[in-house]
């Protein structure tokens, strides 16, 4: 069995002597080739759909039309639940071998629309069907869908999260779905983070197709889940993990789930006092920080990576002049830049502070540099508040800086490829979306009615 490929890349491969230094490294886990014998782990899920009145229509047809999707494509080794919530939760097909898929299509067509949100209540139920079927060679997931804010049963963000935490050390993931600009982001994209799932969201119903088939398409291409990161100094100083990727109860980094053709990331920082940069003889290696990663294969097999020491030389201040940046760390770098700045422009919108947005969309702007993904994704942004679409904004800025944050990445060659646009040929889930809450189709529709119209 091929292990995964640890990478660790300094921004800078060098330490300037005499000064203080603040290091940067972007640490990559990059996953094996598939066998020619490969073939998915099976799935143990639930589908749990929120069918209070204000899903009435075009909203719940295009739900039950993505969960048709995805059990369309399970296997009869595969095993799902369908769950219904408005303010009662209704068990539509327990946890059941998909041998029968007219079962789950007859359940579907039946559901109706109606009553209040609890939230809670049907991702619980969810929680309870797939979590008595949990097995180290398997993955166990609720997938969970909603149109508004959660308003009976537990309404606690917090503590909702925290159960979430819990059940997915126990190997029982979130995946969180929202539709519209009416649904609490908050609460979905924390339920996903404590969850060790996923977060996404559509603004129109069309728009959750795109989501749901990324989702899968993960799913079915996962060859390590449960990425564990450790980060120390052996020179005692403090290390911080600048993407804020939620941290265990062991202390440790909780990476994605990394599927075949990509790499999943984390970008470390730690500030050196000049004491301990060496004395610039360009010689001898300075022991910066050691990389470690445990995970699990698909079989639940715990694993642990070598372990990474990154050691840099230390040298003057006329031979620093000379030290190349790399070009993809410092691409990482200035999309946490623009993500932190994000953090500000999101607290901003709940003001309804427009002007601070926009002179924070600027910045963004900037942090782009020659970064051509980072550049749409900051005109998009900048649209939206220039029309004042609060809740448009509010969502589209929170899922662009959740993805920046922990978007798995396709494999580069070398230590310091330069980044490119992604490939629109590439699996969904390496695919870096301008705009989080469209699908693709409406994305290039639009581009072909701007060209047409000029």
């Amino acid at each position: 069995m091929t292990l995964p490929k640890l990478i660790v890349t300094p921004r800078f491969p060098a330490l300037q002597a005499g000064k203080d230094n603040t290091v940067q490294a972007l640490i990559r886990v990059q996953a094996p080739s598939p066998a020619d014998d490969h073939k998915r782990s099976n799935l143990n899920l639930a589908i749990v759909i929120d069918r209070s009145g204000s899903m009435h229509g075009q909203p719940l047809n295009e739900a039950k039309r993505c969960a048709e999707f995805v059990v369309d494509r399970l296997g009869p080794e595969d095993r799902a639940a369908l769950i219904a919530y408005d303010n009662r939760i209704n068990r539509l097909v327990p946890l059941t071998k998909v041998t029968d898929k007219a079962r789950f299509r007859h359940a579907l067509n039946r559901m109706r629309s109606g009553g209040s949100t609890n939230l809670h209540g049907g991702w619980l139920e969810g929680a309870e069907q797939v979590s008595a079927n949990v097995s180290g060679d398997s993955i166990t997931r609720v997938i969970l869908l909603s149109d508004g804010q959660a308003n009976c049963g537990l309404i606690d963000d917090a503590a909702i999260a925290d159960q979430c935490a819990k059940l997915a050390e126990a190997g029982v993931s979130t995946s969180t779905y929202g539709l519209s600009h009416h649904f609490n982001e908050e609460l979905m994209i924390r339920m996903a983070k404590a969850g060790q799932g996923n977060s996404y969201y559509g603004e129109t119903a069309e728009d959750l197709m795109d989501p749901f088939q990324e989702e899968f398409e993960l799913l079915a291409a996962l060859c390590n889940k449960r990425l564990r990161l450790s980060v120390e100094s052996p020179q005692g100083v403090p290390v911080k993990i600048l993407n804020k990727l939620e941290v265990d109860s062991d202390g440790d980094s909780q990476l994605p789930d990394l599927a075949y053709g990509s790499e999943a990331w984390a970008l470390a920082q730690l500030k050196l006092p000049a004491m301990l940069c060496g004395k610039g003889d360009g010689r001898s290696g300075v022991e910066v920080m050691t990389v470690k990663v445990r995970m699990q294969d698909l079989d639940g097999v715990e694993l642990q990576l070598p372990t990474e020491t990154l050691s840099l030389p230390s040298v003057s201040e006329t031979a620093w002049d000379a030290v190349e940046e790399s070009k993809t760390a410092s691409s990482r770098v200035n999309e946490m830049r623009a993500a932190n700045l994000l953090d500000e422009a999101t607290a901003a919108a709940e003001r309804g502070d427009w002007d601070r947005i926009l002179e924070i969309q600027v910045k963004v702007r900037q942090s782009a540099a020659d970064d051509p993904y980072l550049g749409e994704v900051a005109a998009n942004l900048e649209g939206l508040a220039r029309r004042r679409e609060r809740e448009a904004y509010r969502k589209e800025a929170r899922y662009t800086r959740y993805k920046m944050r922990r978007q798995l990445e396709p494999q580069m060659d070398g230590a310091d490829a330069s980044p490119v646009m992604h490939s629109p040929d590439a699996p969904m889930y390496l695919r870096r979306k301008v705009a989080q809450g469209k699908d693709e189709r409406t994305k290039r529709q639009r581009r072909r009615t701007r060209t047409s119209s000029r």
